[in-house]
C-alpha cells in the first residue's frame, strides 16, 4: 500500500473517531440537560393526588406525559447506543427512588384515579354550558349602512311602494320610528328642503303652501314624535273693529308613532289654512268668518318592524274640507265644496326578485274613500221653492306599482318605478239645486306615472339622487332653460 493510501485511510479514520466522540459528547449534554426533567416530571402529579377534588391537576400529569415522550424519543434518535443504555440504565434507579418515596401515598393516589372518571361526566357538561353563552336578545338599531338600506332621496320610491327602502318624505310622514340611529343631513334645492338627523333627534324644513314649514322631533327605537309649524297670522285692531287673519299655508301638525311588539301604530293630525282667510268682528254690522280649512288625521298600523317577505299597511284617514263664509248666521258656501272624507287604505309590497346587485319591488297601494258632501241650501225663484242639495261618493281605487334599482357599481345605481293609477269604482248619488235624485257610476283607468334616476354615491358617506322629468324627453328646450327637467333632486351626507 503506497504512502497516499495510508494518509488517506489515517484521515477517514480520525475524521470517523472525532466525529463519534463529537456526537456522543453532544448526546451525553442532551441527557444531562433533560433527563431531569423526565425523571422529576411524575413527582408533581404524585404529590398532589392525595387531594380530593383536583382534576385540573390530573390533567396537568396528561400533559406532561407527552413532553416526557417527546423528550425520550429526541434523545433516542439524536444518541448513539452507549447513550440509550446510560439512559436506561439511570431511568430505573430514579424510578425506584420515587416510588420508594411515594409508597405511603400509594393508596390515596389509587383512590384519586377511581374518584376521578365519576367525576368527569359531571364536569364536562358544565363545561359545554359555559362554552355556549345564552343567545342575546337582538339588538334593536338601523340597518347595517348600504346602498341599499341607508335613507334614500325623495327623487327615490315615489310611488310609495311599502317594500322598497323609505325616501326621506316618508320617513317624516309615517314611519318616524326608522329615522332611530340614522345620522345624515339630506338637502333638495328644487322642492326647497332640508331634514337633518342626529340619531335620534331630527328636524326638517320645507313649505307649506306660501309659507316656510319647520319640524322638529324626537324618535328612538320604540317611540318617536315629530311637531309640524308654519306660522301665518295677522292680527288689526282701529276705530272700525278687529279682523284676524290667515295665511295660505299655516299649519299646525303632530305626529305621534310607538312600536308594539313587531307593529307599529303611527297617529297624525294637521290643522292647515289653504288660502288667505279674514275674520271680521266690527263694531257695527254682521260678523264675517271666512274658513278655508282642512283638518287631516290620519291612523295607521304596520308591520315594518317584523316584516321580511311581505310588507303591509292598514289604516284610516279622515279629513275635513271647509270653503265657506259665515255672515251674521248664515252660512255661504259658493264653491259647493265643503265635505268631509273618510279612506280606509291598505298598502301592501314585496321584494319580487333579489340578488347581491339588484332588487325589484312589486306592490299594490288600496283606498276606499267615502265622501259626504256638506248640504246647501239653493231657492228656486222662478218655483218659489227652496232645495236643499245633498251629494255622497263611494269610491275603490287600486295603484299597482313597480319599483326596480340596480348597482351598476360601487359608485353609481340606476333605478326606475311606475304606477298606475285605476278608479275601479266610483259610485255617486244625491240632489241637484232642482230637487232631482241623480245616480252616477264610473271606473276610469286614470293614468300612468313613471321615472327614471340615477343615485351616485361614495363609500356610504356622500349620495346625490335625481329623477328625470318627462319635458327631458318631449321638449328640448327644457334642457336648456331647467324647467321640468327633474321631478326631484337632492344629495345626502352620512354619518
Amino acid at each position: 500500500m503506497n504512502l497516499k493510501k495510508v494518509f488517506a485511510l489515517t484521515f477517514v479514520a480520525s475524521a470517523f473517531a472525532f466525529a463519534q466522540q463529537e456526537a456522543s459528547t453532544e448526546n451525553q449534554t442532551v441527557s444531562s440537560t433533560d433527563q431531569p426533567a423526565v425523571v422529576e416530571s411524575p413527582a408533581p402529579v404524585v404529590e398532589s393526588a392525595p387531594a380530593e377534588g383536583q382534576q385540573p391537576e390530573a390533567v396537568v400529569e396528561s400533559e406532561a406525559a407527552p413532553e416526557t415522550a417527546q423528550v425520550q424519543d429526541s434523545a433516542s434518535t439524536a444518541g448513539t447506543a452507549p447513550v440509550a443504555e446510560a439512559a436506561s440504565a439511570e431511568t430505573p434507579a430514579a424510578d425506584s427512588a420515587v416510588a420508594d418515596s411515594a409508597k405511603p401515598a400509594a393508596p390515596e393516589a389509587e383512590q384519586q384515579v377511581a374518584v376521578a372518571p365519576p367525576e368527569a361526566p359531571e364536569a364536562t357538561p358544565a363545561a359545554e354550558v359555559a362554552a355556549q353563552p345564552a343567545p342575546e336578545p337582538a339588538r334593536k338599531g338601523p340597518p347595517p349602512k348600504t346602498p341599499f338600506t341607508v335613507a334614500r332621496g325623495n327623487a327615490f320610491n315615489m310611488v310609495e311602494n311599502e317594500a322598497a327602502p323609505d325616501n326621506v318624505d316618508l320617513l317624516l310622514k309615517n314611519r318616524l320610528v326608522k329615522i332611530a340611529g340614522q345620522k345624515f343631513v339630506y338637502v333638495e334645492p328644487a322642492g326647497e328642503k332640508g331634514v337633518v338627523s342626529l340619531g335620534n333627534f331630527f328636524g326638517a324644513m320645507d313649505l307649506s303652501g306660501d309659507l316656510g314649514r319647520a319640524a322638529v322631533g324626537y324618535a328612538n327605537f320604540g317611540f318617536a314624535a315629530e311637531l309640524r309649524l308654519s306660522l301665518g297670522q295677522i292680527e288689526i285692531d282701529d276705530d272700525e273693529g278687529k279682523k284676524k287673519g290667515s295665511y295660505a299655508g299655516d299649519d299646525w301638525g303632530l305626529t305621534l308613532s310607538k312600536v308594539l311588539g313587531g307593529y307599529v301604530i303611527t297617529a297624525s293630525a294637521d290643522w292647515i289654512t289653504f288660502a288667505d282667510e279674514m275674520n271680521v268682528d266690527p263694531k257695527t254690522g254682521s260678523k264675517v268668518e271666512q274658513r278655508y280649512r282642512d283638518l287631516e288625521a290620519s291612523l295607521i298600523l304596520s308591520d315594518g318592524p317584523s316584516a321580511q317577505k311581505h310588507f303591509w299597511s292598514m289604516g284610516v284617514a279622515f279629513v275635513r274640507h271647509e270653503n265657506e263664509n259665515e255672515v251674521g248666521d248664515r252660512v255661504v258656501n259658493p264653491d259647493v265644496d265643503s265635505r268631509m272624507t273618510f279612506v280606509p287604505l291598505f298598502n301592501y309590497g314585496t321584494p319580487a326578485l333579489r340578488s347581491e346587485r339588484a332588487n325589484l319591488y312589486l306592490g299594490v297601494n288600496s283606498s276606499f274613500p267615502i265622501t259626504i258632501m256638506d248640504p246647501t241650501e239653493y231657492t228656486n225663484h222662478e218655483r218659489g221653492k227652496t232645495y236643499k242639495t245633498s251629494q255622497y261618493n263611494l269610491g275603490v281605487t287600486l295603484v299597482p306599482n313597480i319599483v326596480s334599482e340596480v348597482l351598476l357599481n360601487k359608485y353609481v345605481m340606476f333605478f326606475g318605478e311606475a304606477n298606475y293609477e285605476w278608479n275601479a269604482i266610483q259610485y255617486i248619488w244625491g240632489k241637484d239645486t232642482a230637487g232631482k235624485n241623480y245616480t252616477i257610476k264610473q271606473s276610469l283607468t286614470d293614468k300612468v306615472n313613471a321615472s327614471i334616476g340615477t343615485r351616485f354615491q361614495y363609500d356610504n358617506l356622500v349620495a346625490c339622487e335625481f329623477a328625470l322629468g318627462d319635458s327631458f324627453f318631449t321638449d328640448t328646450k327644457a334642457i336648456f332653460n331647467g324647467e321640468g327637467v327633474f321631478i326631484k333632486f337632492g344629495g345626502f351626507i352620512y354619518f
